[in-house]
């Protein structure tokens, strides 16, 4: 297995044994691993990126990769070239690996048949398809303070439907037989798969949740036919002090990132003793750094 598109390509045992590999990374508080030496890994993002694009980078580097940080600006692609073309010409240069950040819903799926069977590939995000290592290093910090994941109340609150993380995030908890899921938001920013579907925060809508994990409204992927007042939004959906003491909420609060603060998150909650907001960053770099042990 060196070719991760999407949660579907992975079952529970390499799952587990990543959150091992993971854990013991962490535990060992070594920078440089090593062991990669000679090898190169191309960083491929057609997209803005923080916390994803350079938790690979560190990974990478502290394993001892060659690390090619792709920019479409300055490419070939800029006069024309196709994607199909510029992976062919990384091959022919001699990376090893991929990891690739793309607009196109699916496009990891052209990537990865694309490549030859010994160049591993990881989807860093793909339109609103899919994005694995974030899932699986949510549902890491999750299992790393909760220990088990199948009995939890997890309720997901803001834009899932235009979320690539949430179809992940979906998918990896219920491979842990985590099923007992509601959703917050207005309607516009919810698909009708999603259920219980909740279009308000009423008293006690909290009061058995685990992990209140929280999205932001990602605009740039709107359609057009959404009609989102955000001043109605922060009224109705914002989790602030308030919300969290008049819901009854007693668990642990995520979110994948980037906080828009004041919109969908007050800073005093994503910065409070509840927040896993920086553990879910730290812990992104310990798992792409397992990941990478595993596949390359």
């Amino acid at each position: 297995m060196n070719k991760i598109t999407s949660i579907s390509n992975l079952n529970r045992t390499f799952v587990e044994d990543l959150f091992l590999k993971t854990k013991l990374i962490k535990k060992s508080k070594i920078i440089q691993l090593g062991g990669f030496e000679g090898k190169t890994i191309c960083l491929l993002f057609f997209e803005k990126s923080t916390r994803t694009k350079f938790s690979f980078e560190l990974a990478a580097k502290r394993l001892g990769f060659n690390v090619l940080d792709f920019s479409e600006e300055i490419s070939s692609m800029g006069k024309g070239e196709s994607l199909e073309d510029t992976l062919n010409t990384f091959v022919a240069m001699g990376v090893n690996g991929f990891v690739v950040r793309h607009p196109e819903d699916k496009i990891s799926l052209k990537i990865a048949k694309l490549l030859p069977d010994n160049v591993f590939f990881i989807n860093a995000g793909d339109g609103n398809h899919a994005h694995p290592t974030q899932a699986l290093l949510d549902v890491f910090t999750i299992q790393e303070n909760f220990q088990k994941i199948d009995q939890l109340e997890v309720a997901i609150l803001g834009d899932s439907k235009h979320s690539r993380v949430i179809p992940s995030f979906i998918e990896l908890l219920k491979l842990f037989n985590c099923n007992n899921l509601k959703f917050f938001g207005p309607p516009e920013l919810l698909n009708q798969e999603h259920a219980p579907a909740f279009n308000g925060i009423k008293a006690d809508a909290f009061s058995k949740t685990d992990v209140l994990f929280v999205l932001r409204i990602q605009k740039e992927r709107f359609q057009g036919f959404e009609n989102i007042n955000m001043k109605t939004f922060i009224e109705e959906f914002q989790i602030n002090t308030s919300v969290l003491k008049a819901s009854n909420f007693s668990g642990l609060l995520m979110h994948p990132g980037p906080l828009n603060i004041n919109h969908e998150i007050t800073e005093e909650v994503a910065a409070s003793s509840s927040s896993l907001v920086l553990n879910q960053v730290s812990n992104g770099v310990f798992l792409r750094t397992a990941l990478l042990q595993l596949i390359a």
